[in-house]
């Protein structure tokens, strides 16, 4: 396709508001469009149609909504939004620059204030405009985005292993999905999860019951948010690509990682868990470029089903036996009670022991989590609905918050529950609480928010403690997979054990 010149593109564009509805009605599909997972015979016939569509989309000028700035701006950008625009567009005004003033840096939910809920049906939105897009740059309207699953029940060969087509920098058509500067050993074909084995599981957030989350319950959204997207983030690229929230839909790779989280999304619902149905948060509206480049404004609730979108994905993800809705209550653990929670249902959380401002070095950091004196102890109320709380379930979560750094660091920290004083013990992965990273935790942006943490079901390690030693506190060991970033600096501004 030829490049619009700038003139051309200015005369003829205009700022055309479709509904989202509409769009899809008029594709003309009689069925739902399939999204190939990446290494399957379709999906690597559909990477090399979207390695053209990217050469194509590089070539544009960056004030094209055709071009891949543009795209990658929409999501975010090194610089604020309004520096972005000034040295894109300079001072003018024109279709082009008011739409980018709409959509660009309006990635969710990475800055102060925004919903947490939002993360899933923004990237859905961006990954299905994105697609249209690159269906529009080749004039081919059969195009769909693979996905690529980096879940552990792969087989040893694929599993979290970038696919060739994103290392070939001498294939002539695959180079432009291409990027020099991932992290040592991706571009080689070595597993991402090599140094944090499990980190890659979706299992954690399969298991959410719940979309939203309720402390010290993470809720599916955010589970999934923290976990295993971030993790593929910072396990991918380095602070110029993947590795930043502003940099990383820069890298090819992003769409397929994103097209596999909204696939994550899709099997939970289908496993029949729901979405929220709060208005407001259905009517929320977020801008994007159209397949011609015109402005397109969508609702969060016209997002909400893939059904409602036209398309479906080639396999989905199995929900965890333990956690299948139709599941009985009786006999379950007390985690496994917490987790069915019916809608119902609410509990009194207590904070039992906590921890303040701790400072992660480039080793391995112990701090003690003390125990709350009796006149601090704070009860919770752990909500689904009003309800009469029931008993206590005898369950214990980690809550961990306010996450704070000075630029990424760049690797994921393992959690471990009373490791010996003398160092790593030979049963270390029974101490394992879990795994976290600093994705999300952007420089200069608040984390203490309600909605912002990650939490660690420990009710299995904590009744393997004696708990005539919580009177001293208990320990938690935060181990780095590798050398954090210089300056990075990164501190958890608080750490609780609460008693579900």
């Amino acid at each position: 396709m030829t490049s619009t010149s700038r003139r051309t593109f200015l005369k003829q564009a205009a700022a055309v508001l479709p509904l989202v509805t509409d769009m899809i009605a008029g594709c003309g599909y009689p069925f739902p469009r399939m999204r190939y997972n990446v290494l399957s015979a379709q999906g690597q016939a559909m990477i090399r149609k979207y390695a053209r569509a990217v050469q194509i989309m590089k070539s544009r000028p960056s004030w094209d909504p055709w071009s891949w700035t543009f795209w990658w701006y929409t999501h975010a950008s090194p610089l604020s939004k309004s520096e972005a625009i000034q040295q894109v567009f300079g001072g003018a005004s024109s279709p082009a620059s008011d739409l980018a003033q709409k959509a660009w840096w309006t990635c969710q939910p990475h800055q102060s204030g925004q919903n947490t809920d939002n993360f899933l049906p923004w990237h859905r939105m961006y990954v299905y405009f994105f697609e249209l897009q690159i269906g529009a740059v080749l004039g081919d309207d059969t195009f769909t985005l693979p996905y690529w699953n980096v879940s552990p029940g792969l087989p040893s060969c694929e599993r979290g292993i970038m696919p060739q087509a994103f290392r070939s920098p001498d294939d002539p058509l695959l180079a432009s999905l291409y990027l020099p500067d991932r992290n040592s050993g991706v571009n080689n074909g070595l597993p991402i999860d090599t140094q944090s084995p499990g980190v890659l599981s979706a299992a954690s957030a399969m298991a959410e019951t719940t979309y939203s989350p309720h402390s010290p319950k993470l809720g599916f959204c955010n589970s999934l948010d923290f976990g295993l997207h971030s993790a593929v983030h910072i396990l991918v690229g380095t602070l110029t690509n993947m590795g930043s929230v502003a940099a990383s839909a820069q890298d090819p790779i992003f769409w397929m990682l994103h097209c596999n989280v909204d696939r994550l999304w899709a099997s939970w619902n289908r496993a029949g868990y729901l979405n929220p149905s709060d208005p407001d948060f259905l009517s929320n509206v977020f801008w994007f470029p159209g397949p011609n480049g015109e402005a397109v404004s969508v609702k969060v609730g016209d997002v909400m089903s893939i059904t409602q979108l036209n398309y479906t994905y080639q396999e989905f993800e199995p929900t965890p036996p333990e956690v299948e809705p139709a599941l009985s209550q009786l006999d379950l653990g007390s985690s496994a009670r917490l987790r069915n929670l019916a809608r119902g249902e609410s509990v009194s959380t207590t904070i039992v022991a906590s921890a303040t401002a701790v400072s992660l070095g480039s080793g391995a950091t112990t701090v003690q989590i003390k125990a709350t004196p009796a006149e601090e102890v704070t009860n919770r109320l752990f909500n689904l609905s009003p309800a009469p709380p029931v008993s206590d379930l005898g369950a214990y979560y980690l809550v961990i918050r306010d996450l704070q750094i000075n630029a990424q660091p760049g690797v994921i920290y393992t959690i471990y529950l009373n490791v010996s004083e003398n160092g790593f013990s030979e049963n270390l992965q029974a101490q394992k609480v879990g795994y976290l990273n600093f994705f999300s935790a952007m420089p200069g942006m608040g984390m203490n928010e309600p909605a912002r943490f990650v939490s660690y079901d420990i009710s299995d390690l904590v009744k393997g403690l004696d708990m005539s030693a919580w009177s001293a506190g208990v320990s938690l060991t935060i181990a780095p997979s590798g050398e954090p970033a210089a300056g990075s600096e990164p501190v958890i501004g608080s750490i609780a054990i609460q008693k579900v």
